[in-house]
């Protein structure tokens, strides 16, 4: 008999617990149906405004990074070091800072167009070679100038890595 009458309260508890609810929870619902909406809305006028940034961009490239906002440059120089082989072969133009590192080991020195996001506090690089039939080694740009480049996206093995490079770039 105490066994029936357990599970009876026990029963009882649970339907009188599920069915307690505030209005507030209904509310909270809808609050976070009009903050995705928002969301949803802001993303299309993103995309609108990334089309249209595109429409103006140079011709003679597959991928003009200069006509796009901050945060699409640094979120589509993402996407080349996740996705590299994607953007094989294709002609990029990039602005950006010129970043110069050596490699200590080797000797060899790397020049990269550094991008940064919107906040200015995060930043990604891609690393260029100038057009050896154009350029000599002391028209590479200093550490830290402001720099517009366009040449074509390439891979390459160098100890045991793949590296992302921009190959056969001019300097505009």
């Amino acid at each position: 008999m105490r066994r029936k009458l357990l599970i009876i309260m026990c029963s009882f508890s649970l339907v009188a617990l599920t069915g307690c609810g505030s209005k507030a929870d209904s509310s909270d619902v809808s609050k976070d149906t009009v903050t995705t909406n928002q969301q949803v809305q802001e993303a299309e006028s993103t995309e609108a405004e990334a089309e249209e940034e595109t429409l103006a961009s140079d011709p003679s490239v597959d991928l003009d990074l200069t006509t796009l906002s901050s945060t699409m440059i640094y979120s589509e120089v993402f996407n080349m070091m996740m996705e590299p082989m994607a953007y094989e072969g294709q002609t990029i133009k990039m602005d950006g800072n010129c970043a110069i590192y050596t490699d200590e080991e080797t000797g060899n020195t790397y020049y990269t167009c550094v991008v940064q996001d919107a906040t200015q506090c995060c930043s990604q690089g891609l690393e260029f070679l100038l057009d050896a039939n154009q350029y000599a080694m002391e028209d590479y740009p200093a550490d830290g100038d402001p720099i517009v480049i366009k040449g074509t996206f390439s891979t390459y093995e160098e100890d045991g890595g793949t590296y992302i490079t921009i190959k056969d770039s001019v300097m505009e």
